[in-house]
């Protein structure tokens, strides 16, 4: 259970009820309502993000008369490595979780420090059975092919795994902390093989490259297709053991290597604590409790209408204890909701000189 203020306390639960309970457009007045709490929260909470604020002339009065999420100050992801992200008033009463994000230059490394692990555990959880339903003895199965993360103590992107295989999305009698493959793909694919004879569907999330790697070797050993029964979930990038390729080159060599007909994918990163997945053709649906909005290429402070091209900032409830509003170095074209309501967008790549880094699925 959480603690601290009695609004920080309150938020907690609001949150974690929308996630538990949020499902399409109905929702939209709630969110727009909680989104303008906790922005109001983290104002008067996170230093970092009131100080980005007042640089952008926001002043208190501001804060409080805003009515839309839409129109709310979205901090670059890279404060994450300026200082301390962190929202005053709540805490769970469970040790903190600590990430780093995955740099591939010199650059100083990003660092999440995870205050509501119990949240974060509920969106993981609830917004993968959106996409891949409940687990269950006869349900989907994760396993990582996770090389250059796997490795690390402080990958969000490993313990997000083993925290949807201790949920239940497992294989009878495995432990959370299997299931994961470093470099022997041949294991890998005997786990797949007995898997799918079995009758159980596969979600193989891993890093491009790998995958890559992995497809070539599918192919090279006379398997039958993937025709079915598999989720290849594409998330990270080439991390230099290959030129960055753009999506639908990756989406063409997967398809000819395991010979699968749809490619999935997760967006996500150290930063935020809510993923989007794609089952196919590289549109990412939105959780409830997320948004994606898109902003201006030439200027950042404006904001594109629904359906247009741009740079992406996202908003997730559930980087309570952090900063819930934040700018990325990511292109995208936002989709205007179904008529069920969900949100989804279309990942294009990244903006030029931007440095190639964590669960991003291309870089251009």
């Amino acid at each position: 259970m959480p603690s601290g203020s009695a609004e920080g306390v309150a938020l907690w639960h609001a949150v974690a009820d929308f996630i538990a309970g949020s499902t399409g457009d109905a929702q939209n007045e709630a969110f727009n309502n909680l989104a303008l709490r906790v922005f109001r929260f983290q104002y008067q909470g996170c230093s970092l993000y009131r100080t980005w604020c007042g640089h952008l002339g926001w002043s208190p009065l501001d804060v409080t008369s805003l009515s839309r999420w839409q129109d709310i100050p979205a901090m670059p992801v890279e404060a994450f490595r300026w200082g301390h992200v962190h929202s005053e008033g709540l805490i769970e009463n469970r040790p903190p979780l600590v990430f780093r994000t995955s740099g591939t230059t010199g650059a100083d490394r990003g660092t999440h420090r995870v205050l509501t692990p119990e949240l974060y555990r509920m969106s993981a959880t609830v917004g993968f059975a959106q996409r891949f339903g409940p687990p269950s003895d006869h349900g989907a199965v994760v396993l990582g092919l996770l090389p250059g993360y796997l490795e690390r103590p402080d990958s969000s992107l490993v313990h997000m795994v083993e925290m949807l295989r201790a949920a239940g999305w497992i294989e009878d009698n495995g432990r959370p902390s299997d299931g994961f493959f470093l470099n022997d793909v041949g294991a890998l694919f005997d786990a797949i093989d007995a898997l799918r004879e079995a009758g159980r569907t596969v979600v193989l999330i891993g890093v491009t490259w790998a995958l890559v790697d992995a497809s070539e070797a599918w192919k090279a050993s006379g398997r039958a297709p993937l025709t079915e029964g598999v989720h290849i979930a594409v998330t990270g990038g080439m991390k230099g053991r290959r030129e960055e390729w753009v999506a639908e080159r990756v989406r063409r060599a997967l398809q000819s290597g395991f010979g699968c007909t749809e490619v999935a994918g997760e967006y996500g990163m150290t930063e935020l604590l809510s993923q989007a997945w794609s089952l196919k053709e590289g549109v990412y649906q939105i959780p409830p409790w997320m948004r994606v909005r898109i902003r201006r290429t030439d200027d950042p402070l404006s904001i594109n209408v629904s359906g247009s091209t741009g740079g992406v900032d996202v908003i997730d409830l559930a980087n309570l204890s952090s900063c819930a509003f934040l700018s990325t170095q990511d292109l995208a074209r936002h989709h205007a909701a179904d008529i069920t309501g969900n949100q989804s967008f279309t990942l294009l790549g990244r903006f030029d000189r931007s440095e190639v880094r964590g669960c991003n699925l291309l870089v251009d």
